[in-house]
């Protein structure tokens, strides 16, 4: 008998053969080349059982202990298949077409199959599940479906786009494969992706049912027949399903993105083929997809995001090189502390909630508790998929909340942010109360975008069990926080403050205390470079459309007027005050304050909005204002080129992060390229700001920064990328 690596095959009284996947070196389950080809080994080999009059009555197709069912493709093998593309398209079309020929083999026998799902069903995993003729889903928060190619650029490669919309309908099969997020299994169950959901005890019986109900009533063949014919799809079916799709894939991509639309117009082409046909249309589409540079893109965005789960906050830093196992264990928190109630405070515990962390709430005001509250609550029990809050969650959720005015409160508590008003006598008061209320071991953080940890931390007793938590502005939907680590900081209080930002779903990242931090610091030149093109006289709609068209959510005037206008004043004064010969402050700014004009909260800032906050149109007095200030631009005309003047914006962040790189503010470009994605919304198909100048070469950042060296220091090249540009190097190594 043949010796598999990746599985194990059972044969019970029954003549059901069960096919146990367990993937070598793998915490999780990937489909790899072994795994297809020793699946493609064992189905031979019922093949040759059924020949010599011992066929197996079904196949069920699972995976051992803790696996999970399949969480996608082998990333390594696809990345190297994505960097080969671009040269060799043959070898990712052939090794598509190989795991298309061994799925195709589990219905052309006689036995029916079943996928049993306990745990994460992604990616190819979910292609493997859908080629079974059944599906039985564990009910397990673990147990997850999803097609998340689309988020790499992609589209399903072995027959998800043909056998996903002949199982579940057209519409809901571009619904949930274009949005690339997962399902629960109820939830997959409802949709008609699994023909059942049960507990894991019952979960053999529950095949065996399935299968008993299935020969009785011929499903099986019924379900073949399926996935073999064209979908009956009317035109006028087909035409609302094209128009609403797209129009939705088109208001969340900005069209940056084509593997949705790809998705949408590949489904809809093969829906009127025979599954053959569809098939090949498949491997055309996933391979004009895979050859350009959006997968490789965001395949290195997602192995940044995948590192990041496993950083512990000290990898790459030379502080933990002498640390012993003592300094480094991070505190386990069991209950939290929140200091201050207003809309980042409320966000943070919101976020505790929702993480089920036990966690008091104290205010000074014990009306702005009595106000503030019930907000919280809802925030918390939001249901994503519902669009509102759940009450029966916030019910079970408020017994994980406590509140009070007094600091005593907290004094049991193992890790406290301070969240108070952004002044630094106020924030260093409460912090020097905390210090003597909470145990001698317990971590201290702010929640701060200005103050410098440095400063906060200097009347403190032990300043080594304090550091910064940068959340980010609405803290519910920003996944970024910047952990912030003060020259005092210890090793032990950066693990529990990293470890912490993951218990809440973030993305931490450690920075060195600095003016601005990471993300502030690169974002403050691409939103002063926008107003030095307002003074120079290119329009704001225009200056915002560059800026789209790059990629970024918004364009900078608009972000200006979100992120209020006051605010930016003065955070742009702490900038200047650390890099005032790049950031010169601008006079439009206090001119727009001065006169009143905040942005959103106010209902106009450099645009006017309506009642509700939708922007209607550029405001002629903004415009007056800006107006007061206008200069001459550097060669002598506006700004017209939309390439150039979203270069003018983003060339500046990248110098900014190749300074900040220099400093060792942060540990190696990753940390950057995660930080403008996840903070500022830098567009993810572009790979993250640096990634994004490696795509370039940083020869070519040199020439396109040539029309901009008049603006003086803050386009000058920096010492590194003149290098890199001489040497023909990046700034990812691996680029």
């Amino acid at each position: 008998m043949s010796v598999f690596k990746t599985l194990t095959r059972t044969r019970d009284d029954a003549a059901v053969e069960w096919i146990r996947f367990h993937i070598p070196g793998h915490r999780l389950n990937v489909l790899t080349p072994e795994v297809v080809a020793e699946l493609s080994a064992v189905l031979s080999s019922f093949e040759q059982q059924a020949a010599s009059g011992s066929p197996p009555s079904a196949v069920v197709l699972t995976a051992a202990a803790d696996c999970g069912f399949f969480a996608g493709a082998d990333l390594a093998r696809l990345e190297t298949l994505l960097r080969d593309a671009a040269t060799a398209p043959e070898a990712l079309t052939e090794a598509t077409a190989a795991g298309r020929r061994v799925f195709r083999r589990l219905t052309a026998n006689p036995w029916p199959t079943v996928a049993l799902i306990d745990g994460v069903c992604l990616g190819g995993g979910l292609e493997l599940a859908v080629a079974c003729d059944l599906r039985v889903a564990v009910d397990a928060p673990q147990t997850t479906f999803g097609a998340p190619e689309v988020k790499l650029g992609l589209i399903p490669g072995w027959g998800g786009t043909v056998r996903l919309p002949r199982l579940v309908g057209p519409g809901p099969a571009v619904e949930f494969a274009a949005s690339g997020e997962s399902v629960s299994a109820e939830r997959a169950v409802r949709m008609g992706l699994v023909d059942a959901c049960v507990s894991r005890e019952h979960a053999s019986a529950a095949v065996t049912t399935l299968l008993e109900h299935a020969e009785r009533t011929g499903l099986i063949a019924r379900r073949r027949q399926q996935q073999t014919e064209p979908i009956a799809l009317a035109d006028e079916e087909r035409s609302f399903l094209e128009a609403t799709a797209s129009a939705l894939i088109l208001s969340r991509t900005g069209g940056h993105i084509p593997a949705p639309l790809k998705l949408l117009e590949t489904i809809l082409a093969g829906a009127s083929c025979t599954a053959t046909e569809a098939e090949a249309l498949e491997s055309a589409a996933f391979t004009s997809l895979a050859v350009g540079p959006q997968p490789r893109a965001l395949l290195h965005v997602f192995q940044l995001a995948e590192r990041n789960k496993r950083d512990d906050g000290l990898q790459g830093d030379h502080s933990a090189e002498h640390a012993t196992e003592d300094t480094l264990q991070p505190v386990a928190v069991s209950h939290a502390g929140v200091i201050g109630a207003g809309i980042m405070g409320g966000g943070i515990v919101a976020k505790h909630l929702r993480s089920k962390i036990p966690v008091t709430v104290i205010d000074a005001s014990g009306d702005a508790l009595v106000r503030q509250l019930p907000g919280i609550l809802e925030e918390a029990a939001w249901n994503r998929q519902l669009r509102r809050s759940d009450p029966a969650v916030a019910v079970s959720l408020a017994g994980l909340l406590r509140s009070s005015t007094s600091l005593e409160a907290v004094a049991s508590a193992e890790l406290v942010i301070e969240s108070v008003i952004e002044r630094l006598d106020a924030k260093r008061e409460v912090l020097c109360q905390l210090e003597r209320v909470v145990a001698r071991d317990a971590i201290l953080g702010t929640n701060t975008s200005t103050n410098p940890i440095t400063r906060l931390a200097e009347p403190l007793q032990d300043p080594s069990r304090f550091c910064g938590f940068h959340f980010f502005n609405p803290v519910k939907r920003m996944k970024l926080v910047e952990i912030v680590r003060g020259p005092q900081s210890s090793d032990r209080t950066i693990r529990t403050a990293v470890a912490h930002g993951k218990r809440l779903g973030k993305i931490p990242i450690v920075v060195r205390d600095s003016p601005g931090f990471l993300v502030n610091r690169v974002l403050m030149p691409y939103l002063h470079e926008s107003i030095e093109l307002l003074r120079e006289g290119v329009s704001m709609r225009r200056i915002d459309a560059a800026a789209r068209r790059f990629g970024m959510p918004l364009g900078p005037i608009e972000l200006y007027d979100m992120i209020g206008l006051d605010t930016a004043f003065y955070a742009g004064l702490v900038l200047h005050e650390a890099y005032g010969d790049r950031l010169e402050a601008a006079p439009v700014l206090p001119a727009m304050v001065k006169s009143g004009r905040l942005g959103c909260k106010s209902g106009g800032g450099f645009y006017r909005y309506a009642a509700g906050g939708r922007l209607l149109e550029p405001d002629p007095a903004a415009e007056k204002i800006v107006s007061n200030y206008a200069e001459e631009p550097p060669g002598g005309e506006p700004l017209r080129d939309l390439d150039a003047i979203a270069n003018r914006l983003v060339l500046p962040m990248v110098l900014e992060a190749s300074r900040a790189l220099d400093e060792e503010l942060v540990r190696d470009p990753s940390d950057i390229d995660l930080g403008v994605i996840y903070g500022l919304g830098f567009p993810a198909f572009r790979g993250g700001l640096l990634a994004w100048a490696d795509s370039l070469g940083a020869a070519e950042v040199l020439r396109r920064l040539e029309p901009f060296a008049a603006l003086g220091p803050r386009m000058r090249p920096t010492a590194r990328l003149e290098s890199m540009a001489r040497d023909s190097l990046h700034f990812h190594k691996d680029s």
